[in-house]
């Protein structure tokens, strides 16, 4: 993304020093600048259709050296009034030879304060493409030796790739531009962008080679930002490569000895540590080439550290049919939740089209204590217009797995058998500040296989139906639980397990209750509704229906750290009249609750039964 930037705002300053130098050369030949002031206003929109304004006296100054300073100037887009470019003040450094010999040579361009607006519309053509093209030939040999920039503010939009954003305090020195050899070359400033969301200060240094025909390249480049990226809310990021560009009609890149470090803190606080090597990559519009790609990442802090590998290549073959036979990826985490995923796929890309064919995926994994293995295998496909689309069966804790997934640039959904049920999924895709929703359904699941899956221990079981309903800001740092919605949950057929209802009193005090050695309460059917809010999810209602009488509940849960805070009262007991009796708290977490009868209500009003928040 940082390079892309930076290649962006290179090309816009060029082609603004070509305009502005290549008209300013004819007054400059002359001696006489102002004389060719309203000349080269006329050329500026007769050529290039735009309205230059200098509202200042053209100078040519001996001291510095034969520099010719322009003053404010603006300069309007095609349409002729929508602002393009402006700057407080330019300056042509000269070289008085060349002029005699009806060349203009600049020594030196320095740009105070220009402030761009620079915008690519769906097509893909940028408001400043017709600035690059070649000058008439009414207009003098030009050769630029380096260009200065100071204090810029450039505002960018991209319609193709969901672009949007600014940068400010630019500074840029380019030396050597035109000569043999290689020259310096730097850019730095403050990125803040909303699509994608970004905030960092960036630092570029290299080396700059530009034969020419056009061809450039760019060595020991060093980039350096810091700041809000890559879904960190502050990260340190170095990236260091050798790049080669070839331009049309025999467009080609290669980039050499790539490295990318990062490391830093994301949204919720958590360390986040990325780093990428690839040796060598060659592209063409007809041919790539790449060596062995490594990358790892390190998300979290130990001991529940998350750990990402990704391996590929090496791959050689046309870009429109490239195959790639193995692409291996990893995670791992040894913590109090272990995980163990390896996965690997093979691939026909069509980079042209932005399309691949998976042939196949392969996978398998355990997670949780105790380990909960699954193994799948299956294809897929990916493309600009339908997104990625992946068809999947295995088995999953001893159970047959089927699942098929669909995402696109807006949308996912996802349909499969799971927990010996049937689920249902769908959401949106939180780009560009929308929020991330989730729409599921899980029907005739086995509640104990999944709170075994997701806890490690099951304190109930029955036959589920689960709707969940929410929606949160990813892009601001929130995980699922910090948002809002609804949860709702059908169990047929289950027990409560560790505690036995039937042991509870209907009056009297919780301490003279009968001894409890049964394990378990059968109960026919559980109804309850949970209203989310960031953080906490707060029982609407709980109807708990045993053989010996019904129950009501109400309470809270901790969704960041699974804490329970959960009451039951007897609401109808079998052969008595409802009367005062015990409460039951259920403490602990979903994997280790704990059990707990008083004889008075909680001293919380909103965890009594019967509450209704507001």
């Amino acid at each position: 993304m940082a390079a892309r930037l930076i290649r962006i705002v290179l090309a816009s300053l060029l082609a603004l020093a070509i305009l502005l130098v290549g008209g300013a050369s004819l007054a400059l030949l002359a001696f006489n600048p102002n004389a060719f002031k309203s000349v080269l206003i006329g050329a500026v929109g007769q050529r290039y259709h735009r309205q230059l304004v200098l509202t200042g006296r053209l100078q040519l100054r001996l001291f510095p050296p034969f520099t010719l300073q322009t003053g404010p100037m603006r300069l309007s887009a095609t349409d002729g009034h929508t602002p393009f470019a402006q700057a407080t003040d330019m300056r042509l450094h000269l070289d008085p030879l060349a002029l005699l010999r009806r060349r203009v040579v600049i020594d030196g361009i320095e740009l105070d304060a220009p402030r761009l607006q620079l915008r690519r519309d769906a097509a893909g053509k940028w408001n400043f493409s017709d600035l690059l093209t070649a000058p008439t030939s009414a207009v003098p040999s030009l050769a630029i030796h380096s260009l200065s920039v100071h204090g810029g503010d450039i505002a960018l939009s991209d319609d193709t790739q969901d672009l949007d954003g600014r940068l400010s305090g630019v500074d840029a020195e380019a030396s050597g531009i035109g000569l043999s050899g290689w020259h310096a070359v730097s850019l730095r400033g403050r990125a803040v962008l909303s699509k994608p969301s970004a905030d960092t200060q960036f630092n570029l240094r290299g080396q700059l080679h530009v034969d020419p025909d056009g061809t450039a390249s760019l060595r020991n480049l060093l980039l350096r930002s810091d700041g809000s990226l890559l879904g960190g809310a502050r990260m340190l990021a170095n990236l260091h490569a050798d790049l080669h560009w070839t331009p049309p009609p025999s467009r080609s890149l290669q980039v050499r000895n790539l490295q990318l470090r990062t490391q830093g803190r994301m949204h919720d606080g958590q360390p986040l540590q990325i780093q990428v090597t690839e040796p060598l990559l060659d592209w063409s519009d007809t041919w790539t080439r790449a060596s062995v790609l490594q990358a790892q990442a390190l998300i979290g802090a130990a001991p529940a550290t998350l750990r990402v590998r990704l391996r590929g290549g090496p791959v050689n073959g046309p870009g429109a049919d490239l195959v790639v036979s193995a692409l291996h990826l990893d995670v791992e985490r040894a913590g109090p939740r272990p995980l163990d995923l390896r996965l690997r796929l093979g691939a026909h890309l069509n980079l042209p089209a932005g399309s691949a064919i998976i042939d196949s995926v392969d996978g398998h994994g355990a997670w949780g204590l105790p380990a909960h293995a699954w193994q799948a295998h299956g294809q897929g496909s990916y493309g600009a217009e339908q997104g990625l689309e992946l068809k999947l069966q295995g088995a999953f804790a001893g159970a047959p797995m089927r699942v098929d997934a669909r995402c696109d640039m807006k949308h996912w959904q996802l349909q499969a058998q799971a927990w010996g049920g049937a689920l249902q999924a769908r959401g949106a895709v939180p780009r560009g500040g929308r929020q991330a929703t989730l729409h599921a359904t899980l029907q005739h699941a086995s509640l104990s296989q999944m709170l075994q899956t997701l806890f490690g221990a099951a304190a109930m079981d029955g036959n589920a139906d689960l709707q969940a309903d929410l929606a949160w800001n990813p892009t601001g740092g929130q995980a699922w639980y910090q948002g809002a919605g609804s949860l709702s949950a059908k169990v047929h057929g289950g027990h409560l397990l560790g505690v036995d209802l039937r042991g509870a009193p209907i009056t009297g005090d919780a301490a003279s209750a009968p001894a409890r050695t049964q394990p378990s309460s059968a109960f026919t059917q559980l109804d309850a509704e949970l209203a989310v809010t960031p953080g906490l999810a707060r029982l609407r209602e709980l109807q708990l229906r045993t053989a010996h009488g019904n129950w009501a509940g109400s309470g809270s849960v901790d969704l960041a750290s699974q804490r329970l805070n959960l009451w039951l009262h007897p609401a109808a007991a079998a052969g008595h009249a409802t009367q005062p009796a015990d409460w039951l708290n259920i403490g602990g977490t979903p994997a280790s609750p704990r059990f707990a009868w008083q004889a008075s209500a909680p001293a919380d009003p909103a965890s009594a039964p019967g509450y209704k928040p507001k």
